[in-house]
């Protein structure tokens, strides 16, 4: 289950998602990989939900889709604070996603 981290303004999340705030990369990566590695093949993932002051929670979905993107963006978030076990997985993740989307792609060639 996704965390719920709380903040006192709609500016206040915006902020943090757009300087891309290590503890919420960390907790989208986290998200990811559980689903990845999870025996059902999960098409989304709730990365984490959000409480704007005494508004209701919002939860942030990633379609797998966006995983790659997601991941990246994890994965420079990661070095510049060398973090790099977790990078290690990251890019193992992308090359299976890379691989899962060029199967795919053949298949429906075919």
């Amino acid at each position: 289950m996704a965390k719920v981290f709380e903040f006192k303004s709609v500016g206040d999340l915006k902020q943090k998602v757009e300087s891309k705030d290590l503890i919420l990369t960390i907790e989208v990566y986290n998200q990811i990989k559980k689903a990845f590695y999870s025996k059902v093949n999960r098409k989304k993932v709730k990365a984490f939900s959000a409480k704007v002051g005494n508004h209701d929670i919002i939860d942030f979905i990633l379609e797998r889709g966006q995983w790659k993107t997601s991941l990246n963006t994890c994965l420079d978030v990661f070095i510049k604070n060398e973090m790099y076990e977790e990078c290690t997985v990251i890019k193992n993740i992308l090359n299976e996603l890379s691989y899962e989307h060029n199967r795919y792609n053949q298949e429906k060639h075919n």
